[in-house]
């Protein structure tokens, strides 16, 4: 059975083969000049103590680990042990496989099976499945959702979040609030044409205001001068770090002692009721507007009014909206804000976009279309130079479906495997001069793109459980930086610097020093 099993992957690199295992702890099978498959237990990596297992490892003051962001973790876990690595003995913690080969992550993710698992966000699940179950009614939303579960959701709001038609209905809109934006960096600049310390503030607040008019059909009035620390908005932004964080200590994080997971189980609830309080409240101010509306205005219908109006339970719609927005601010402003960034710190790369976005937009207050957007090559290029340099999500998370053999190792079903995106990305062998920002690496006739192995930059993951809101991300970011751009030049005397919550964030004051195009 095993040898059948072998033979229908013969096409798959021999070290990478999926078997077809079962119940087998052990493996003799050869194919070729495959070596004997090894057993889980022999895969590199920390040596667990007796009692202590690795938890002592990640304890402040006592540890070899614990000084070490996520970056570093997987970095230096890659450095010590190599290409595959196992970290086990951690308390509440299943055992994790970290890869850094990307065809052992190809294999993963062209075997991760017709449910794709991803057990990631497992404390939101506990909030909206038993705290807060009332409220929710047992929709859970893509995030953490499995199996039959998860592809029903997903099947539900697929169409209207993925298919590019209901992208392009945005253009104009998400346009008009990037030029409101614009508008706001001037009048933010000072007399030298200097943004202040906290411009990244006011990035997140572009975050919000777009991905607000998207999942709630409204401008919800981030970018007003007159904005409040204390307002609504504000809150909600504030809540959205706390969220991530603390969603990234519990679920993601090796280990944590017991007093700090009580102390960020407690933000996170908070955060998240606060939240969803704000945040539900805009969504039925929606749900009025469109009830109200005559059947002739719904002609091109927006992705709350598809979801609203294809889905018997507006609940589906309410968590799409809430999922959304959660993901959709910290990641989205930080990424464009770290493109902004090394653009203003290269500025021959910044002088080729800028000739780019003349040719594209001759006119720089000219509103921006969907075919404009296809023309703006080089800048999607600055874009994934920007992803594969310092990424947002260093990794990517997968559940084995399956028993699975990777690197000659069997790895059982049910393994949490961990992908070392970041670490790849920045390897001589994966990218000549990893350290430099050189977006031509991305275009089309490209000697690098030619040989680069398609997975190892995945700044939105790959196939069926990829970023649901990919297409909307990449809108709003590409748009914003073509109207910076096509109105600034930008300047900036820092070397990025980044802070690890389990995203990496921007950590530089973003006081650029603006020069107005013509």
């Amino acid at each position: 059975m095993i040898r059948q099993g072998i033979l229908k992957i013969g096409s798959l690199h021999p070290e990478t083969c999926v078997l077809a295992l079962n119940r087998y702890t052990s493996a003799s099978a050869v194919q070729h000049d495959l070596k004997e498959v090894r057993p889980f237990h022999e895969i590199p990596g920390p040596k667990p103590l007796p009692l202590f297992g690795n938890n002592w490892r990640f304890v402040p003051g006592i540890g070899n680990l614990a000084h070490l962001d996520f970056n570093m973790l997987t970095k230096e876990l890659y450095k010590k042990y190599g290409k595959i690595v196992r970290l086990s003995g951690i308390r509440r913690r299943k055992d994790a496989v970290y890869l850094f080969d990307p065809q052992y992550i190809e294999t993963v993710f062209r075997n991760e099976g017709q449910w794709p698992r991803r057990t990631i966000f497992e404390s939101i699940g506990t909030y909206r499945r038993e705290l807060r179950r009332n409220f929710f009614k047992g929709v859970e939303g893509t995030l953490t959702t499995q199996g039959k579960d998860w592809q029903d959701f997903r099947t539900r709001v697929n169409q209207p979040m993925m298919q590019p038609r209901n992208t392009k209905l945005y253009v104009g809109p998400i346009d008009s609030v990037a030029k409101d934006f614009i508008g706001r960096m001037k009048d933010l600049r000072d007399k030298k044409g200097q943004l202040p310390d906290d411009f990244l503030e006011h990035i997140l607040r572009w975050a919000l205001e777009s991905i607000s008019l998207i999942a709630l059909d409204t401008r919800l009035g981030c970018l007003q001068p007159n904005h409040k620390p204390d307002s609504e908005t504000a809150r909600m932004i504030s809540a959205v770090h706390v969220i991530l964080k603390a969603l990234f200590k519990l679920d993601i994080q090796p280990y944590l002692l017991p007093f700090e997971r009580r102390k960020y189980w407690k933000q996170l609830v908070e955060s998240l009721d606060l939240f969803n309080e704000v945040a539900i409240k805009y969504i039925k101010q929606a749900q009025n507007r469109i009830m109200q509306r005559s059947p002739d205005a719904q002609k091109d219908m927006s992705v709350l009014e598809t979801l609203l109006i294809k889905n018997e339970d507006p609940m589906i719609a309410c968590v799409m909206a809430l999922d959304m927005m959660l993901g959709g601010v910290d990641t989205t402003s930080h990424l464009t804000a770290k493109t902004v960034h090394f653009l203003s710190r290269h500025q021959d790369k910044q002088e080729i976009l800028f000739e780019e976005l003349k040719r594209v937009l001759p006119s720089k207050d000219q509103q921006i279309t969907a075919n404009n957007l296809e023309d703006m090559k080089y800048l999607r290029a600055c874009l994934k130079e920007t992803s594969r340099i310092a990424p947002i999500a260093p990794v990517h998370f997968r559940e084995t479906p399956a028993d699975i053999v990777i690197g000659n190792y069997l790895i059982p079903k049910g393994t949490d495997v961990i992908m070392g995106h970041r670490v790849l990305s920045n390897l001589e062998e994966n990218f000549p001069e990893p350290e430099k920002f050189i977006p031509e690496r991305w275009l089309k006739d490209s000697d690098q793109l030619k040989k680069a192995h398609p997975f190892v930059v995945l700044p939105f993951g790959f196939g069926p459980r990829m970023c649901i809101g990919k297409r909307f991300a990449e809108l709003e970011i590409e748009t914003l930086i073509a109207n910076i751009f096509r109105n600034f030049r930008v300047d900036h005397d820092e070397d990025l610097k980044e802070e690890v919550q389990g995203l990496s964030y921007i950590a530089n004051k973003l006081n650029y020093k603006l020069e107005e195009r013509s």
